[in-house]
This record gives structure tokens, C-alpha cells and sequence, in this order.
């Protein structure tokens, strides 16, 4: 899949409009900036400048890219160690691309492109609105270096993988490059609470596109998964008392906050070292953030943020 393609997919806007969605509705210090610095970190998976260096080395499947990318962090894994990492995607679809990717490019030259290009975009974009970007984006990086640094590393392969790579000289790369990095700690973390309630891959997607407000089964089969397994998820769902036929049940929203608190405690760490820096940093990242999407750098629909 191309990368034009590919954004095409992920960059429609929503078919109409949506109620608010329970994501939104008063979340937590650690939830307000993980949704405030998404579009940020995303810039890791939809940088342009990325795609064509990534072509650039022989690898113009955009889709093996972004699996082979997030991967890159715990090596070069055996497929099924690569598939469960990334935990919400069926392994019949990406399985092939990771294979496909370290088919391609060399795993040191792919990380490089990681590390650097999403930085050139963030200044294409908004480098001309912000004249005091590379001051502003240094502090950032402090003030989050802080929460990555006392971060616990226990149950979170991806973000600890992370760790292991050099941080990039240029302030807009390395702000990018910090919210990818706490990106990861909080999808680790969010998968570790999940497998401890039982959910599988599918009903992890299930609750969580409800959660964000997407119609069911439309962002789960985004993630490869076929309309019986979305089925199926729903069902065993309904039976732990859930879904009701609507959507989630009120024990389900209950629930599933339940689910958001117990994430957002894995996090504690990370919030308590950024301490009195961290309402101006959600500001200031979740303002850039939005600059992104209005300029169409980053996906626009809201529940997408809020996904991740």
C-alpha cells in the first residue's frame, strides 16, 4: 500500500456528525496529554518526507513501513513476537508486512528516517507560524524527557526498546521523537491492563472504538480484522455485560473507565516528574497539535485522536 493510499484511508473526515464520544469527557492529566500530543507523535507514521525517504531506500510499501518502524525498536523480532507487540492488529495483516519490511531496508537506516524526517515536516508545517519553534520545542523535550525518564520500563517492550535510540540533535525531530516515545509507553501500558481483564486483540479494539466514538466494527476492521471476529468480540462482550445492541452498555462505560484509570496509574510516574510543567506543555503541544490537523498534517477526525 502506498503512502498516498494509505493516507487516504486514515485522513477522511468523519461521515457526519458524532456525539461527543466518553473519551472526551473530563479526562485525566495523563489522558489530556497523551490526546494532546497524538498528532505529534503521529508524525512518526504520517510524514511525507518519511515516505519518500523510506522509497528512497527501496521500501515505497508505505503500510510495511509503518509496521517495520514501530517494530524497529525491539530489533529484528520472529514475526510473532513483531505481531504481539503491536498487539491490536490481526497477524495475518501485518505478519506479511513486517516481512516484507526488514525484506527492504536495513533496520539502522530505517530507524534514522524515523528519527529525522518527521522533524523536517514539523518545521515545513508550522515552522513559518512559529518563530520561536526551536526554543520552544527544546523546553518541551526537557520537560517530557522528565516524564520518559522516570517511567517505569516493566511490561512495555516497545517504549523500552525506544530507550535504546539515540535521541536526534534538532529540537523539532526530538519533540516528535519524545511524544512518539511516551506514545508507546502509554499503548504498552494500555495493552498490559487489558490482558490482565481478558480481553483479546479484538475486543480491545471493540471497546475502544466505542470508547472514542466510532460506529462499531469501523476502526476494528482497520486494524485487519474480519466482520466474524468483530462478530464474535461483540458477542462475548454482551455476554460479560457490556455492549448492549447500541453500543456500550452503562456497566461498559463503566467499565471501560476502569480500564482508563488503571492506564492512567501506570503512568503516574510520568506525570508526577513533569510535575508543574505539565498544564502549559499539554497547552502549548495540544495547540500544535491542532495546527497539524487544521493543515492536514494529521488525521481529522476527532475520534481518530483519540484512538490512537
Amino acid at each position: 500500500m502506498d503512502y498516498r493510499t494509505m493516507r487516504g484511508l486514515f485522513f477522511a473526515p468523519p461521515d457526519g456528525p458524532r456525539p461527543p464520544p466518553p473519551a472526551a469527557a473530563s479526562p485525566s492529566r495523563a489522558r489530556a496529554l497523551r490526546d494532546a500530543i497524538e498528532p505529534l507523535a503521529c508524525l512518526s507514521i504520517w510524514s511525507p518526507e518519511a515516505a519518500e525517504d523510506y522509497a528512497a531506500l527501496g521500501l515505497d510499501d508505505y503500510f510495511a513501513a509503518y509496521v517495520w518502524q514501530r517494530v524497529a525498536p525491539l530489533g529484528t523480532p520472529p514475526e510473532p513476537l513483531a505481531v504481539a507487540a503491536l498487539g491490536v492488529f490481526d497477524g495475518d495483516l501485518i505478519g506479511p508486512q513486517y516481512t516484507l519490511g526488514t525484506a527492504a531496508v536495513d533496520r539502522d537506516a530505517l530507524v534514522a528516517v524515523r528519527l529525522a524526517a518527521p522533524g523536517r515536516t514539523l518545521r515545513r508545517v508550522l515552522g513559518d507560524d512559529l518563530p520561536d519553534l526551536d526554543r520552544e520545542a527544546a523546553a518541551a523535550v526537557v520537560a517530557l524527557r522528565r516524564g520518559i525518564d522516570a517511567a517505569d520500563r516493566t511490561a512495555r517492550p516497545l517504549f523500552a526498546g525506544l530507550l535504546a535510540e539515540p535521541w536526534p540533535d534538532d529540537p523539532a525531530a526530538a519533540l516528535v521523537h519524545a511524544c512518539h516515545v511516551l506514545r508507546e509507553h502509554r499503548g504498552d501500558s494500555h495493552l498490559a491492563v487489558c490482558a490482565v481483564d481478558g480481553l483479546d486483540a479484538v475486543q480491545m479494539n471493540v471497546l475502544t472504538e466505542l470508547w472514542c466514538g466510532y460506529p462499531l466494527g469501523s476502526y476494528t476492521a482497520s486494524r485487519g480484522w474480519t466482520p466474524d471476529r468483530i462478530d464474535a468480540a461483540a458477542d462475548a462482550l454482551r455476554a460479560r455485560g457490556l455492549l448492549t445492541r447500541g453500543g456500550l452498555s452503562t456497566e461498559g462505560l463503566q467499565h471501560r473507565a476502569v480500564l482508563e484509570e488503571r492506564t492512567d496509574a501506570m503512568q503516574r510516574a510520568v506525570v508526577a516528574a513533569i510535575g508543574t510543567d505539565l498544564y502549559p506543555l499539554t497547552r502549548l503541544l495540544g495547540s500544535w497539535s491542532d495546527a497539524l490537523v487544521a493543515a492536514g498534517a494529521a488525521p481529522p477526525d476527532p475520534a481518530k485522536r483519540l484512538a490512537g
